[in-house]
C-alpha cells in the first residue's frame, strides 16, 4: 500500500524563487527512505509537506490509498519547538487529547511510554528542564505514542552526543514498528548506514536516488553541497588503506597489511 505519494510537487513563497520544484516520490508502507540534502536546500520543507504541516504550491501530493487516510507525525531537528505540554507527562498526553482517545486509555499509555523512552524520573519536569538527549526522546516519544503510520525524523541525531545518538538509534530500531513508513532527512552522509533507500535533492529542488558509489565521489559532493564525512577525504587518498569511511568511524576498515 502507498502512504504518500509526490506526484510533480513544487512549493515556494510568493514573489521568491521555489524551495522545490518537480518531486516525484512514493513511500510505502514499511519503507524506510533516507533523503539527502545540503543545508538550505529544502530539506525541511519536504518533511513538512510530507507531514502535512505544508500544502504544496503545484503538483500533487495524495495521501493514502483506496479511501483509507494515514496518520503522520513529524520529529523536528529542534525538538524543544515542538513541546506543548507544561511537563514531559502532559506533553505525551497531548497527541492522544488531541485524538479523543479515552482518559483511561491515555493515562495507561502515557505510562508505558514514559518507561519506554527512560523518562518516568522526568515525567514531572517543565521541558526546559531536560537535557538535549531527553528532549530528543521525548519528542520521538510524543509522535510514536500516537501510532503514525508515516513518521518524518529531520536530522534525528543533530546536536546530540555519541551516547545519545546511540540511544536514540535504539529507540528507532526497536520501537518504530516494521510497518511505519520511515522518511529521514540529513545532511551527514554517515546517516547512509541506518536505511537501505537513499534519496538526494538536486539544487534545482528535485528529488533523485542515489548510490554510495555517488556519495563516494569527491566531484558529485561538491556538485551538490554536501560535507565529505570524516575520514573519507583520507581514503579518497588512499584507498588501499582506508574503506567505508562514509559509514562512520565505527565501519571503517583499515588494511594495515597494504
Amino acid at each position: 500500500m502507498n502512504y504518500l505519494e509526490f506526484d510533480g510537487v513544487g512549493f515556494g513563497y510568493s514573489e521568491q524563487a521555489p524551495i522545490l520544484s518537480q518531486v516525484n516520490l512514493t513511500i510505502g508502507q514499511g519503507e524506510r527512505l533516507l533523503i539527502l540534502g545540503a543545508n538550505g536546500s529544502g530539506k525541511s520543507t519536504l518533511g513538512l509537506l510530507a507531514a502535512g504541516v505544508l500544502r504544496p504550491t503545484r503538483g500533487r501530493l495524495i495521501v493514502g490509498e483506496c479511501g483509507r487516510s494515514i496518520r503522520r507525525g513529524i520529529v523536528f531537528q529542534n525538538s524543544r519547538s515542538q513541546m506543548v505540554g507544561a511537563s514531559v507527562q502532559e506533553d505525551l498526553a497531548f497527541g492522544l487529547t488531541v485524538l479523543n482517545r479515552p482518559a483511561k486509555e491515555i493515562r495507561e499509555k502515557v505510562e508505558r511510554y514514559l518507561e519506554m523512552f527512560g523518562l518516568a524520573s522526568k515525567r514531572d519536569y517543565g521541558v526546559q528542564q531536560l537535557s538535549g538527549g531527553e528532549l530528543r526522546r521525548l519528542a520521538l516519544a510524543s509522535v510514536l505514542i500516537t501510532e503514525p503510520d508515516l513518521i518524518v525524523l529531520d536530522e534525528p541525531l543533530a546536536m546530540l552526543d555519541q551516547a545519545n545518538q546511540d540511544r536514540v538509534l535504539e529507540i528507532l530500531a526497536s520501537l518504530i514498528p516494521k510497518e511505519t513508513a520511515v522518511i529521514w532527512l540529513d545532511h551527514d552522509l554517515r546517516s547512509v548506514r541506518h536505511l537501505p533507500t537513499r534519496y538526494i535533492l538536486t539544487p534545482d529542488g528535485c528529488v533523485r536516488p542515489v548510490t554510495l558509489d555517488m556519495l563516494n565521489s569527491k566531484e558529485f559532493l561538491a556538485e551538490y553541497g554536501l560535507r565529505p564525512a570524516p575520514l573519507q577525504a583520507l581514503e579518497w587518498k588512499y584507498p588501499h588503506l582506508i574503506k567505508n569511511a562514509i559509514l562512520g568511524p565505527k565501519a571503517v576498515e583499515v588494511n594495515s597489511h597494504a
